[in-house]
């Protein structure tokens, strides 16, 4: 009877060593994914690809925040990638003075254990769509009930998780601490790594007991890949490169053979490709008219009435497109403010610049060619002119239709002997 009683005590103890897997401080590799700025696709692919690539060399993932919001799309993916992990990911907002909003808290929420750095905000989740808070019922619903599973999920205030989305609530790091919806407050990562240093997670079903005193801090870098369309999604940037890619596409077809048309495209390309949409309806009609006006001043003469309207059509729609994409993100309303003055005042440079050099391409195709001297002048003949028929004359590099009393043969050295409107008169200068 005593040794079974050994034995089941036995059994007890290996069951409870299996249930809370303790990660050896020792061996413990953090990789450190660092997410500041705009959550944008780009955020999403860095994210999946530090949770996917070499996943086996780190026992725990460690991501710090210092962002204001973003795409809504790219934050639930993120969230996802972070609930199916089956490695602890701990959360810090970091360094002192940053903040997570928005977008930020939601991924804040969704981390096994979550911490922030001295002088650091949370909060204010309200979502943002078409450039302004939306009080959509089934939206605020949804998010509402996300964040509220998060926060149970981890075991964290579920009161203040509603807020954060109802009422905009905004946190700093001790208020959060006292209502339970971060566990840490730390001033660095290693700092933040020892002191949930034995504090218990649940992962996948599993209780695992952090041992990261002494661990190893691994800072992952971006990939190419990543760093690439970093730059692309940011908005104001996509936004300029929409703009200039349009602008010299228009100068190109003013000046053909210089490649300006080709350039033009591809710039339009990368900043559709930067905005993750097609563009919506109202900014794609404001670009069209635009570039027809400018189109239609090449060939009329308005005296600049139509670039002037077709740069400021321009210049709305792009703003449209960048201040009011038609995905919902998680953003706050001063980041938006922020980003549509930067357009504004990028589009103004960006439209006097080409609208300079519209001006004056513009200007050169209906200046009338000029010669110094008439008659006088001396040339080559292109073409074969004979009193009957005329052709074209090279005089100074300009090419001139020209008519002429006597034969003429293409190659033979002509002299400007007269003007008849647009049309030279020349005759033979006979070869010594």
């Amino acid at each position: 009877m005593k040794n079974m009683v050994i034995v089941l005590i036995t059994i007890a103890l290996i069951s409870t060593l299996l249930q809370f897997s303790i990660v050896d401080g020792e061996q413990v590799k953090v990789a450190w994914i660092k997410i500041t700025g705009y959550i944008s696709p780009a955020t999403l692919e860095y994210v999946r690809s530090a949770f996917s690539e070499n996943v086996e060399e780190y026992d725990v993932f460690l991501i710090t925040l210092d962002t204001l919001g973003g795409d809504a799309s790219s934050t639930l993916e993120i969230i996802k990638i972070i609930q199916l992990s089956e490695k602890p990911v701990l959360c810090l907002v970091y360094p002192e003075g940053a903040d997570a909003m928005s977008a930020g808290t939601f991924i804040l929420m969704a981390c096994h254990l979550s911490g922030m750095a001295p002088n650091t905000l949370i909060g204010a989740c309200q979502p943002v769509v078409g450039g302004a808070p939306s009080n959509d019922t089934k939206l605020i619903n949804f998010l509402v009930e996300k964040m509220i599973s998060l926060a149970r999920t981890q075991g964290r205030n579920e009161t203040a998780a509603r807020d954060f989305v109802t009422k905009n609530l905004v946190l700093n790091h001790e208020e959060a601490l006292r209502y339970k919806v971060v566990e840490v407050v730390a001033r660095d990562p290693r700092e933040f790594l020892e002191k949930v240093d034995g504090m218990n997670v649940k992962v996948s079903g599993r209780d695992l007991i952090l041992n990261t005193r002494g661990s190893i801090l691994i800072e992952y870098g971006k990939p190419v890949k990543v760093l690439l369309m970093e730059v692309l999604s940011d908005p104001l940037i996509s936004s300029i490169l929409l703009a200039v890619g349009i602008m010299t596409l228009l100068l190109g077809l003013t000046s053909p053979g210089f490649g300006a048309e080709i350039a033009g495209g591809i710039m339009i390309l990368l900043g559709l490709i930067g905005q993750g949409f097609n563009v919506n309806l109202v900014g794609l009609l404001l670009v069209v008219i635009g570039a027809g006006l400018l189109v239609y001043e090449i060939f009329t003469q308005s005296f600049g009435a139509m670039a002037i309207g077709g740069i400021i059509s321009l210049s709305i729609g792009i703003i449209l497109i960048a201040g009011s994409p038609p995905r919902p993100i998680y953003v706050s309303q001063a980041w938006f403010n922020e980003i549509i003055t930067n357009v504004t005042i990028a589009m103004i440079i960006i439209a006097a610049f080409f609208g300079f050099l519209i001006y004056k391409t513009i200007k050169a195709i209906r200046m009338k060619p000029y010669l110094k001297e008439i008659p006088g002048e001396y040339g080559k003949a292109v073409d074969h002119i004979t009193p009957s028929s005329e052709g074209y004359v090279m005089i100074e590099g300009e090419l001139w239709r020209a008519t002429s009393r006597e034969e003429i043969k293409p190659g033979d050295k002509i002299k400007v002997v007269g003007r008849s409107g647009r049309t030279l008169i020349v005759e033979k200068i006979e070869q010594e």
